[in-house]
């Protein structure tokens, strides 16, 4: 629109021409008789080059024709690889393919295919290690075979197939037999039942007293109950509850 047009047409009420463009050339959606708004893009938030304002056109690609993950339209990143890592020819930037191997077909190890070194020409490599990393007596760098067990039988927790380190005890503390270093089981008896301060289940110790001093009948050694009588019912001075000697209670 000329300078002239601008000033010469006639705008309604609202700013408006006939056509229904404002003096700046916008309609009442703010775009003009192309189909851009003031900052430049359409209904569709595209520019002229067909970018939205985030730089990707509706295919989801920038000017220089990659994604926002940073892949081109053949899946290849800037530096040709896709997003698994391998390039066009299937490389990595390692140069190694999906199953590890060079382009003269070699893992990164120097073995082949078929667990031949490259150097020694052998299924053993110059420190004696095959292509799983195993020696010829079946063990690891580490000392471990493929089941995890050193040449004792023991794992890298110290624990052998069974479950049992060097000293016979399992990651709970416990023998085969269940009793700990001490010799207490889980419950805390050993293996004549008694506890670390000598007492069953029951709570008695070896000679049948618990804690109090008294048998399952409660009376102590001596033969006294807690009242202090003995079975007959005569305390140690000779005398029963109600104060009474045996020779008064054979005259009663």
């Amino acid at each position: 629109m000329g300078l002239f047009d601008k000033f010469s047409k006639t705008f309604d009420k609202f700013g408006y021409d006939m056509d229904g463009y404002d003096k700046d050339g916008y309609n009442k959606k703010g775009y003009n008789k192309k189909g851009y708004d003031k900052d430049g893009y359409n209904k569709k938030g595209y520019n002229k080059k067909g970018y939205n304002e985030d730089g990707y056109d509706k295919d989801g690609y920038d000017e220089k024709e990659y994604n926002k993950n940073g892949f081109n339209r053949e899946g290849y990143n800037e530096d040709g690889y896709d997003n698994k890592g391998y390039n066009e020819d299937g490389f990595n930037k390692n140069g190694y393919d999906k199953n590890g191997y060079n382009e003269d077909g070699y893992d990164s190890n120097g073995f082949s295919f078929n667990g031949i070194h490259i150097d020694t020409k052998i299924n053993f490599d110059k420190d004696g290690y095959n292509k799983k990393g195993y020696n010829e007596d079946g063990y690891n760098k580490n000392g471990f075979n493929k089941n995890g067990y050193d040449k004792d039988g023991y794992n890298k927790n110290g624990y052998d197939e069974n479950g049992y380190d060097k000293d016979g005890y399992n990651k709970n503390g416990f023998n085969k037999n269940g009793y700990d270093s001490n010799g207490y089981d889980l419950d805390g008896y050993d293996e004549n039942g008694y506890d670390e301060n000598g007492y069953d289940s029951n709570g008695y110790d070896l000679d049948g007293y618990d804690s109090n001093g008294h048998n399952e009948d409660g009376y102590d050694r001596l033969g006294y109950d807690h009242l202090g009588y003995n079975r007959d019912g005569y305390n140690e001075d000779g005398y029963n509850k109600f104060g009474k000697n045996k020779i008064e209670v054979k005259e009663d």
